[in-house]
């Protein structure tokens, strides 16, 4: 067969009797009907010999060996496991306790004498602080004395009108 009539096959190859289905129900129930619900097997093909499973369990335990073999535990390091976990838990709690009583806490004068003798400008200073550290209580407020014109002159050059009637 060519290639070129390969791609241009329209018929599957497949046929079947005409009136086939229609008919293939009630020639099924016929054939049923006919045999007593024998379709038509009437052996199974396995033969067992005679007295076979009478048989069959002492033919296999004369086969197997009756060595006793050692039993081996699954478990052997259970004890093991318990011992160093409660080793394990003894020194943690020891470790707890022996460094809570050498723990160094830090004064004011040593904190003092630190940035005393450190060189820091305010950039550096302000790295080493969090903003949770700087606190408004923390500091002293300075009372000025301000003219009533300075803060005129100076928030009607400086600030944005519109947005403070708003």
């Amino acid at each position: 067969m060519k290639n070129e009539d390969l791609n241009n096959i329209s018929e599957t190859g497949f046929k079947t009797p005409d009136n086939y289905f229609e008919s293939f129900e009630d020639k099924l129930f016929e054939r049923l009907a006919d045999q007593d619900n024998n379709i038509g097997v009437n052996d199974t093909g396995f033969k067992v010999p005679d007295n076979y499973f009478d048989t069959l369990e002492d033919t296999i335990l004369d086969k197997l060996d009756q060595e006793e073999t050692p039993v081996v535990q699954l478990r052997p390091r259970t004890k093991f496991y318990y011992i160093a976990g409660i080793a394990a838990s003894i020194v943690l709690i020891l470790a707890l306790f022996i460094n809570r009583n050498t723990v160094d806490e830090l004064s004011v004068e040593m904190v003092e004498s630190y940035f005393e003798n450190k060189d820091l400008d305010s950039y550096e200073l302000a790295e080493l602080l969090t903003e949770t550290e700087i606190l408004e209580e923390d500091f002293e407020i300075i009372e000025t004395n301000l003219d009533e014109e300075n803060i005129e002159t100076y928030l009607l050059d400086n600030a944005d009108l519109e947005y403070i009637l708003e």
